[in-house]
């Protein structure tokens, strides 16, 4: 093992020799501090051209001699004072780059942020705050915003990622498909849940009941469903669609990153489909506040706050505290919601290599729901009648339908450098979500005793289901940086534990009068009472060690990661007085090599791993033996292009295959076995640019997911969870013309090909296509009086479009949302 680069030891640097061309721009680095700083910096030649693309090859190593090279390969000037650079590290730099964009992406992570001086030459100093400006005597200059994976994202287009390494990292270093979808684009399309803000990304499936319906987030990637939540990296506990699942409001967070298939290495039992990683927002010490005002479709009202900035001159103590109320009416007859939050958060750094955060949110959701879930006849297909059932119809009753929900989470971030190689980080939370859900569900067509169906009439089941789930997570990991000979290592080391405890309360009733589908009801269901026929308590518990290196040698990274978990499951069920429990233990791996070119596209294989405990146990007959997890494993092969700052094109190929997935026991069918098995193939292309006044978000996915194995009856058949083809494409166009200046129009159009409707393929869901737009105003450009207020214009499914989103049984049909319109008024200072 070999030191990396060690700081050079003279404060005044040239870059090295060139050819003449070369020679004649080098750049001077790191002037003597005997000097003002104006007086260290050397005027750029006027021919220099720092808005043109130039290639970079910058190795990882020492940010000092790192800048050395940006210098000399930029032929520009970069001044700084070398006791600010001392001890830093640069995680290098390599593709194409202008000189603006090169800089910032050089410095990120670093506690140095670059200042262009008027004639062309650039001087770094020490971050005062996280924004934009420095203040220099009496003169404000205008600085680079860095980017960081744990922080905001200028526009749609993000470049540096956490969640595929759990360490800062270029995307397009890491060798699995990662889409992020930031805070502005969250914003920019109205997105009101996290189901909402997914849309525009491509392999995942937003419909069914959550694309209407606002309890839950359930997505559906690549083929598997749910894809697990993760907060900050911390698991999000989630047991069913209708209760118990926290809700994070898009409000609180600066970005939304989701992560392509199989990822146990780094977070223990998950399905192969991928996750979704909620990063929220931070405090800053730049002080600084929104305040927003709206209203909408439905009598929809709204209003958040986000304020964030030092609480002492040395800013040690920074604050950050969201507030979010809204309340209105749903799609369907005699729904509601209301939802009030309070997301404080305080940081303490006390000097640059240490930082803690404290981080809360406090939520209360109420209202009036319907699971809404409608049969195939009816709702897909016409009705005995020649009706379709009203996208407003409402099967439950008005006095008895309730919905609350009590969540909260706290939790710490903790980092400490030791070094400018070596960091540890800390994370906790605590999840604790109450919640109560009391409604119908259609099960059946009404049959009398003759066998005569009527298709008019369904049956109800009146439901009171009550949960209480209790989350915590710790992970603890070091990130040591060293170099092997020309080996570059970045080398994570870590233990994490997962607790999750789920109280479940069932009270159900089937004798309830039958709903007439198409007429007018009389929802008193009163005389019916549910009773308690289910009670659970489950436990599951998960500590895992893993271990994971990013090799960089010249332009080619090889990932590769391994993982040892140890899972408990104990099931009780309370009226039965039974216990079942599953004692696990798996090792995961992964393994991916990228290569970067100069020019900023990164080719990449990979391969990895997951699991999932499944409970039960196999027929006596059989040796009785416990269940195996069930077992993930992709094999991925992509391309990654970033050939401007502000542009990434992601491709990427794929087969995901689920083992040791439950079915039929064919000779003891009143048990199961474990011989099934689902396999998803898929193309996937994303196309995320921002070149002047224009942003592009284009989306497409090609996926078949089959049952390959199976004893149910369905083997052969295609994966009812996810349509075969589905596309998006977004489009923004900010005005610049002095009449329309601060104007901005976006629209976009999402399409769903057609789908199966069940698993035994017995019908289709047809395609369909939503169109949406945005038209956005900046009043500061009317009037400088009004800089920081803005308004804006959000329509969904704008031509009203009445479709089904989503089928997976004959009783499990979903309407879309219908055309909702929202307006919002927005004030930052």
């Amino acid at each position: 093992m070999t030191p990396r680069n060690p700081t050079p030891q003279n404060a005044s640097i040239k870059a090295s020799a060139r050819p003449l061309s070369r020679a004649v721009q080098a750049a001077v680095l790191g002037m003597a501090l005997a000097v003002p700083l104006g007086m260290a910096v050397v005027a750029q030649p006027a021919w220099a051209q720092t808005d043109l693309e130039v290639p970079f090859d910058i190795p990882a190593g020492s940010l000092a001699t790192a800048l050395t090279r940006f210098a000399s390969t930029a032929a520009v000037t970069v001044s700084f004072d070398p006791a600010h650079a001392a001890g830093q590290a640069s995680a290098g730099l390599r593709g194409r780059y202008t000189v603006d964009a090169g800089l910032r992406q050089l410095l990120a992570g670093s506690k140095l942020q670059a200042v262009r001086q008027a004639n062309g030459s650039y001087s770094l100093l020490p971050i005062i705050g996280d924004g934009a400006t420095l203040q220099l005597g009496v003169t404000s200059i205008s600085g680079l915003a860095i980017e960081s994976a744990y922080g905001p994202v200028d526009g749609y287009v993000a470049t540096r990622s956490a969640t595929g390494t759990k360490t800062d990292t270029p995307i397009l270093e890491i060798p699995q498909a990662i889409n992020v979808v930031t805070a502005d684009q969250v914003t920019a399309q109205g997105a009101r849940n996290l189901t909402q803000a997914l849309r525009y990304t491509p392999g995942l499936n937003t419909g069914g009941f959550t694309d209407r319906n606002g309890i839950a987030d359930e997505i559906t990637s690549r083929g598997f469903a749910p894809t697990p939540l993760y907060f900050d990296g911390a698991y999000i506990p989630y047991a069913g669609s209708l209760g118990g699942a926290p809700q994070i409001d898009p409000y609180t967070l600066e970005r939304i990153e989701v992560l392509k298939g199989p990822s146990s290495v780094l977070y223990g039992q998950n399905q192969p489909g991928g996750l979704i990683n909620l990063v929220s927002k931070r405090p800053t010490t730049e002080q600084r506040s929104q305040v927003k005002l709206g209203a909408g479709s439905y009598n929809r009202v709204n209003g958040a706050i986000d304020s964030s900035g030092p609480l002492d001159d040395q800013k040690a103590f920074s604050y950050r505290i969201i507030g979010v109320a809204n309340k209105g009416n749903q799609q369907v007859a005699h729904t509601h919601s209301e939802r009030m939050l309070l997301a404080p958060s305080l940081t303490w750094a006390p000097n640059d290599d240490t930082s803690l955060t404290l981080l809360a949110q406090i939520q209360r959701d109420d209202g009036l729901e319907d699971y809404q879930s409608l049969p195939r006849i009816g709702s897909l297909d016409r009705g005995p009648t020649g009706e379709r059932i009203n996208r407003d119809f409402f099967s439950g009753d008005s006095h008895y339908n309730d919905y609350k929900r009590d969540q909260y989470i706290f939790g710490y971030d903790f980092s400490h450098s030791f070094s400018e190689d070596l960091k540890y980080r800390s994370t906790a939370r605590y999840t604790d979500v109450r919640d109560r859900y009391k409604g119908f569900y259609l099960r059946s067509f009404v049959t009398d005793d003759a066998g005569v169906t009527d298709f008019t009439q369904a049956n109800r089941v009146k439901l009171d289901w009550r949960q209480h789930n209790i989350a915590y997570t710790l992970d603890n990991n070091l990130e040591y940086r060293f170099n092997t000979g020309a080996l570059e290592h970045t080398t994570l080391m870590g233990v994490d534990y997962r607790h999750f405890n789920r109280k479940y309360d069932g009270l159900n009733a089937y004798n309830v009068l039958p709903v007439d589908l198409y007429g007018k009801n009389n929802y008193d269901s009163s005389s019916v009472t549910p009773v308690l026929d289910t009670q659970w308590d489950n436990t599951l518990r998960q500590t895992g060690v893993y271990l994971q290196d990013q090799i960089k040698l010249d332009q080619w990274i090889l990932t590769i990661g391994g993982r040892q978990d140890w899972a408990e499951i104990d099931n009780k069920d309370i009226l039965a007085g039974t216990v079942s429990s599953q004692r696990d233990n798996k090792f995961t791996g992964r393994v991916g090599l990228t290569y970067v070119t100069e020019f900023g596209l990164a080719p990449y294989i990979s391969y990895s791993e997951s699991f999932l405990p499944t409970l039960g146990t196999a027929a006596p007959e059989r040796g009785g033996n416990a269940f195996e997890p069930t077992e993930g494993e992709q094999y991925e092969v992509g391309v990654k292009y970033q050939p401007l700052e502000k542009t990434l094109i992601t491709a990427s190929v794929y087969q995901v295959k689920q083992k040791n997935a439950l079915t039929g026991d064919t000779e003891y069918p009143q048990y199961q076995a474990q011989n099934g098995e689902v396999r998803s193939r898929g193309v996937e292309l994303e196309v995320k640019s921002s070149i002047d006044n224009l942003d592009v978000l284009a989306a497409a996915t090609y996926i078949d997911s089959f049952y390959t194995k199976s004893t149910y009856g369905d083997q052969g058949n295609r994966n009812e969870a996810q349509a075969p083809v589905s596309a998006a494409l977004w489009v923004d166009y900010h005005f610049t013309q002095a009449a329309l200046s601060g104007l901005t129009f976006g629209a976009g159009a999402r399409y769903t090909g057609r789908k199966p409707g069940d698993s035994a393929n017995s019908f289709d869901v047809p395609s369909y296509v939503v169109y949406d737009t945005t038209i956005s105003y900046d009043m500061g450009k009317l009037d400088a009086s009004l800089r920081g207020l803005q308004t804006r214009l959000n329509v969904q499914n704008i031509f009203d479009r009445e479709y089904v989103s989503d089928c997976n049984y004959s009783f499990g049909c979903y309407y879309g949302q219908e055309r909702v319109a929202s307006v919002e008024m927005s004030y930052d200072w």
